[in-house]
């Protein structure tokens, strides 16, 4: 299967042309936005882009709220065709599940999935196994997530990872750190893919192939 991963479009029509473009070119199985679709407003005509997009690519689109993202928007994503808002319920794409942590509350250092991210991680927990891919905005602590010369992850994130060990964690959110890393207190471990877009980066395309490791491509221009 193969995984074209974004986040932070933040709303921008040439984010979306940029992404319409390497989806043509690279063929997905499916397109994930770990959150930060929107820029507060105009989500309307940002889903139309890219429910249109996902129509004419005939692909299904994974997504997830971030921290510019109002939750009013889901009721927009519900009346989408191509659009799906990712939960503590496994959604399937050709026998992999994916699962979503919806939104993200910026502090000073550091970030939490919301307000109340334990009571939100918990009730993921129980959907969880060791081929879920988890979409959450925020990546956890320590990867992929400097801001100067301090991690502006989230811990509890991390924590939830060591925990329930998940095959891959799809995140964005600290535009400047688009990258990979792994928790690796355990073996495989979970690979960590920060997908944000930014002017060096257009996101990543992961090809899933059972019995071999992931293969991560990150876009440039």
């Amino acid at each position: 299967m193969r995984i074209y991963a974004v986040a932070d479009i933040h709303g921008k029509r040439e984010n979306i042309e940029i992404i319409s473009s390497a989806s043509r070119k690279f063929k997905p199985d499916v397109l994930v936005i770990a959150g930060d679709i929107t820029s507060y407003c105009r989500w309307k005509s940002t889903l139309a882009q890219l429910d249109l997009l996902g129509g004419k690519n005939t692909f299904p689109i994974l997504c997830i709220r971030g921290n510019s993202d109002f939750k009013s928007m889901e009721q927009g994503l519900a009346k989408t065709k191509n659009l799906a808002l990712l939960s503590p319920s496994p959604h399937y794409v050709q026998g992999i599940p994916f699962m979503g942590a919806n939104g993200t509350i910026p502090l000073p250092f550091a970030s939490r999935i919301c307000f109340r991210e334990n009571l939100l991680l918990k009730n993921l927990m129980p959907h969880m196994n060791k081929e879920t891919i988890l979409v959450a905005h925020p990546p956890p602590r320590g990867i992929c997530d400097k801001v100067g010369r301090y991690s502006a992850g989230s811990l509890n994130l991390l924590k939830f990872i060591k925990s329930a060990q998940p095959a891959m964690v799809l995140c964005g959110h600290i535009h400047e750190q688009a990258g990979m890393g792994f928790v690796t207190n355990y073996i495989p471990g979970t690979m960590v893919v920060n997908c944000a877009m930014n002017k060096d980066h257009h996101g990543a395309i992961i090809d899933l192939k059972k019995g071999s490791p992931p293969r991560v491509n990150f876009l440039q221009p």
